[in-house]
């Protein structure tokens, strides 16, 4: 091994894997320092930080470890720890600034690479807390992220010593020369609060301002001067240090905005986010006007590199004032940017609940956006880059607003209630009980519709009052439910959709009419599986194959006309019941979700390293491992209708085969004990219940039916007993157990107000553990089948997803955000008897279709290894697409009325 670098955080030599055939960097903590508990632990967060990331502009880390070496200046041996990564070719940013500045092509390209890296480790709830120029890497392939060792909870003390605080030796020469962790250090660092992802961005800020300068952002003569300079100085300017007037000056105050909301004080006025930050960087680098200058120096921007600013800066100026401008003039062109949730949150495509609503007015969005299963409504101004929570919005769903953009209307299922709270935020008031089952709008009229379950459209005022009937189920046309009621402009007529079983006994494609407040005649307006919504200035929108159209429509005859005009591919969509996730303003802006939520099948162990690829990129749902352990059963969506079918994948040979095909959603599939069949989720007459396929007959059964929707659980290993969820109009989701022996009758599990699910049979089939939220968060329980209410709870602090080893000793689970694995030692038995929680390791799990219930992994038998579906990306059904002024295209090619 040869050195090649070295530090207070430890030593790095370049080493060769032979096994790979590869070069690796090592980095040992240093002997002297190995028995000190504080250092020992740093360096054991840095090998926990890192092995949660994965991102090609992270340094990988391959291993984690420790060994005993022989001790050259002692008889005794010694352990030493270890971390094994990629060996990185190339300079670090520290090392390239003294040469100056850089070019403003490269600066930006590398500032957007950081951003998005640390945007992944935020979303891994990772923050790095010592970014830097010497922790940045500069290698042919772009840069490299370094040195998570001050990484998640290792706090870091401002009084510490200055060896400890630098990794730079050439900063530590002389009395007087300032350590470069404290010039990169945010406030609430240097005063011990806490810190977290805006932590970073300050630190972002003092990077991206050496990058374009040459020089540091702040400065002093001493450490005690440098400190007061970070703590209560001013954000130093880019325009200043350039030193130059005039026109280069103007362009680069835009820049100077970006730095100088990075470098703010108070952490709430910076930007919240790494994503925020590298979205206003990409619009300069997509704009392509941005040329590399030719000369820089160390202290200033001469004219060459501030006229290619100049290019760059003008293109950022125009993207971060898009919105406002748009909204106020109204050009006459179509713009598209992305808005993404808060970190960490995600926004899902259910079936029956809509997520996204665009303000009338077209200046907000409201969305209900979910983090470790708990939801909540969430509005951000388009002229904003923030989003704000509605406080009293906990659990809401399918939002919607009043004409006037003044009020947001949404469902409380835990309330069972129609509620509604000021755009600006306030107290939530109750309109109306209702048990509401798809979306809801709000008429010119303060009148407000709804669908409720198998009950058809219901009004009521806005006001309050008691919801009366508007349209009722037409049993002889073989009606099951009226969804997605939108008013038309008159505000006394509106559509919906209605679903409906054919002659054959099958869903029927839905209809949508045109219906009146006024009077109980329809009109069929077209047969198609989506809601369809009206759009100013006489269109109606809709979405068919995961694209979204727009078609003519005449407000007087109340038809369409003309034919339908693609506006936008892979839009969030579920077709069983056309959900199509995308809302419209009165004055041309639109807004959707994607539907590209794709994953791959990863094996892991038990420390949490991936060992082997599995399957993907494909959009999982839920993933069953097979009692043989021969095979893996899975439902894989399809993007374009938002509808699964299950599939069969063969471990050993790596093939996959489809098992099931239909229009309608087959999926959550589980093996019967022998791996002869498979039972599955089937929408096939009305509400989806549980079917059974042989595998090598391809026979179909019907194994459970009920009015209300079922999902299956779990199939005991005896073979006596089926467990499946039911979920009912007065207690939400209920576990059900099916005797598949004698009298088949089925009886409750557990029945409650809360609600239960994610039930898995023991090995010994005597036991089941399940989720219940009967104590506030979600918990795991585990329960005897025939005595469910001698229950034990066995998470600690929130769990679901449970899953038990072969043995029936030890109960696997995931936290409630479903990103770390935890452990628990279990004894069956008379008494059952478990042990504390323990943690396994984190990952980002794929959680598909909006099944929040749903953690894609599952647990090979011996426990030694965990089968998990790892996103391929981010996930774009938590992206909104805003598109302004979306009609105008449509100007010059459908006739309007």
């Amino acid at each position: 091994m040869a050195l090649v670098g070295a530090g207070g955080m430890g030593e790095v030599y370049k080493a060769r894997d032979t096994r790979l055939e590869r070069s690796v960097a090592i980095k040992l903590l240093p002997t002297e320092l190995a028995e000190r508990p504080a250092r020992r632990a740093r360096f054991e967060a840095e090998a926990r930080a890192i092995s949660a990331l994965s991102h090609p502009h992270i340094c990988t880390l391959f291993d984690v470890g420790d060994a005993i070496v022989a001790d050259t200046d002692s008889s005794e041996p010694k352990r030493v720890q270890f971390l094994v990564m990629e060996y990185l070719e190339g300079e670090t940013l520290d090392d390239r600034l003294t040469r100056g500045p850089l070019p403003a092509k490269e600066a930006l390209r590398f500032a957007v690479e950081i951003a998005d890296a640390l945007d992944h480790a935020h979303r891994e709830r990772i923050v790095h807390r010592d970014l830097k120029p010497s922790n940045v890497m500069l290698t042919p392939s772009g840069t490299k992220l370094l040195d998570f060792g001050l990484a998640k909870d290792v706090a870091v003390d401002p009084t510490a010593s200055m060896a400890t605080l630098s990794y730079d030796h050439r900063k530590l020469t002389a009395e007087g020369t300032i350590i470069g962790t404290f010039q990169y250090m945010a406030p609430e660092q240097l005063e011990g609060k806490e810190a977290d992802p805006r932590t970073d961005i300050f630190a972002f800020g003092t990077v991206l301002y050496e990058m374009a300068t040459g020089r540091k952002a702040f400065e002093g003569n001493s450490q005690a001067s440098l400190i007061a300079s970070i703590l209560a100085g001013p954000a130093p300017s880019i325009v200043l240090a350039g030193g130059e007037g005039g026109e280069a000056n103007v362009a680069l105050k835009a820049l100077d905005h970006i730095i100088e909301r990075c470098l703010a004080k108070d952490p709430a006025e910076r930007w919240q986010s790494a994503r925020d930050v590298k979205l206003e960087m990409e619009w300069i680098a997509r704009g392509g006007t941005v040329e590399a200058a030719s000369r820089s120096t160390r202290r200033r921007i001469r004219p060459r590199e501030a006229a290619a600013w100049t290019l760059a800066i003008a293109a950022l100026a125009a993207a971060g004032t898009l919105a406002a401008v748009a909204l106020r003039h109204a050009p006459k062109e179509i713009t598209r940017f992305i808005m993404e949730p808060p970190v960490g949150m995600e926004i899902g495509v259910p079936e029956n609940k809509t997520r996204l609503a665009v303000a009338p007015d077209g200046r907000k969005l409201v969305f209900a956006a979910a983090k470790g299963g708990n939801q909540q409504l969430w509005v951000r101004a388009l002229d904003s880059l923030t989003a704000e929570p509605l406080p009293g919005t906990e659990g809401a769903v399918s939002p919607f607003w009043s004409p006037d953009s003044r009020f947001i209307g949404f469902f409380s299922p835990s309330d069972g209630e129609l509620k509604k709270v000021e755009a600006t935020g306030g107290a939530a008031r109750t309109i109306s009980a209702a048990s509401m089952d798809g979306a809801s709008a709000w008429g010119p009229g303060n009148t407000i519709l709804f669908s409720q379950y198998r009950d058809g459209i219901f009004k009521v005022s806005a006001e309050g009052g008691t919801p009366t009937r508007v349209t009722a189920i037409d049993k002889a046309r073989g009606e099951m439910n009226h969804y997605w009621p939108t008013f038309l402009p008159d505000g006394r007529h509106f559509l919906y959709m209605a679903t409906a079983l054919g002659a054959d006994g099958l869903r029927a494609t839905p209809s949508v009419y045109v219906a009146s407040l006024d009077s109980s005649d329809v009109k069929l307006l077209a047969r198609m599986h989506s809601r369809m919504t009206y759009a100013r200035p006489g269109y109606l929108l809709f979405v068919q194959d995961g694209a979204l159209f727009a078609q003519s429509f005449d407000t007087g005859t109340l038809s369409l006309t003309g034919e339908p005009t693609q506006i936008a591919d892979m839009t969030g969509y579920v077709r069983t019941l056309g959900n199509g996730a995308f809302s419209v303003s009165d004055n041309g802006v639109l807004a959707y979700l994607g539907s590209d939520d794709h994953a791959c099948l990863v094996w892991y162990d038990r420390l949490g390293r991936a060992t082997d690829p599995a399957w993907g990129p494909q959009n999982f749902g839920t993933i069953r491992i097979s009692p043989d352990a021969q095979r893996v059963a899975a439902d894989v969506v399809d993007r374009r209708t938002g509808t699964a079918d299950v599939w069969i994948y063969d471990i050993a040979r790596g093939v996959p085969i489809r098992l099931t095909s239909d229009v309608t959603d087959q999926s959550q599939p589980m093996w019967s004990p022998d791996g002869g069949r498979v039972l599955f989720r089937w929408e096939r007459i009305g509400s989806p219940d549980i079917y059974a396929k042989a595998i090598g007959t391809g026979t179909e059964e019907l194994l459970v039916g009920d009015p209300d929707p079922l999902r299956p659980e779990d199939f005991s290993g005896d073979g006596r007993w089926i467990v499946y969820a039911k979920n009912t109009r007065q207690t939400g989701s209920d576990l059900w157990l099916m005797p598949m022996t004698g009298n088949r009758t089925p009886q409750a599990f557990s029945a409650t107000q809360f609600e239960e699910a994610s039930a898995r049979f023991s090995p010994d089939s005597r036991s089941i553990a399940f989720v219940s939220t009967e104590s506030g968060p979600p918990e795991v329980y585990v329960a005897p089948v025939l005595e469910p209410g001698n229950r034990k709870r066995i998470s600690i602090g929130g769990g679901t997803a449970p899953r038990w080893r072969g043995n029936g000793r030890e109960l696997f689970y995931t936290t409630p955000d479903n990103r770390t694995v935890m452990s628990v030692a279990i004894e069956l038995g008379p008494s059952l008897k478990a042990g504390l929680p323990t943690r396994l390791f984190s990952v980002s799990p794929s959680i598909s279709h909006d099944r929040a219930r749903n953690v894609a992994y599952d647990v090979w038998p011996d426990g030694q290894r965990f089968l998990v579906g790892v996103p391929a990306g981010e996930p774009s059904t938590s992206r909104i697409t805003v598109v302004l002024n979306w009609q105008e295209e449509l100007k010059q090619r459908v006739p309007t009325r």
